[in-house]
């Protein structure tokens, strides 16, 4: 009993050893506390760059030929209109509400969204109205 005991102690040292330095490393990682008023200065003007306006009126003309099972993203935001081909994109990333995968089609049609111009500029083409009236035959 004695000899487990003497092994034991020398481990517990090594333990807490390791564990005072695990904490000293913690410590030196923490930020100082200069660097919070610059965050806080940024803070109000990416709220103020969030801020959209009122959003546009439902798209009267599109058209999905070619990408009919095309899926994008949408901010689920009452003053958000746009919809986004990257989940990543700025846009959406600022999105103070939840977010959906859904195909293009449902985001117009149910969603009544536009592209976004960052990410989706290249589907520009689909609310094009002379694009549409020549498929429709109008």
């Amino acid at each position: 009993m004695k000899a487990i005991l003497y092994d034991a102690i020398p481990m517990m040292k090594r333990a807490t050893a390791g564990l005072f330095c695990l904490l000293i490393a913690l410590a030196s990682c923490q930020s100082p506390d200069t660097d919070q008023p610059q965050a806080a200065a940024q803070q109000p003007t990416a709220k103020a760059d969030t801020v959209q306006q009122q959003r546009r009126p439902k798209p009267e003309y599109y058209s999905f030929k070619g990408v009919e099972k095309k899926r994008v993203y949408i901010c689920l935001d009452e003053s958000a209109d746009t919809f986004h081909q990257k989940h990543d994109c700025p846009v959406l990333i600022t999105c103070q509400s939840t977010f959906r995968n859904l195909t293009l089609a449902r985001a117009v049609e149910a969603f009544d969204r536009y592209n976004c111009e960052m990410c989706s500029a290249d589907l520009a083409y689909i609310f094009d109205e002379n694009a549409v009236q020549m498929e429709t035959g109008l």
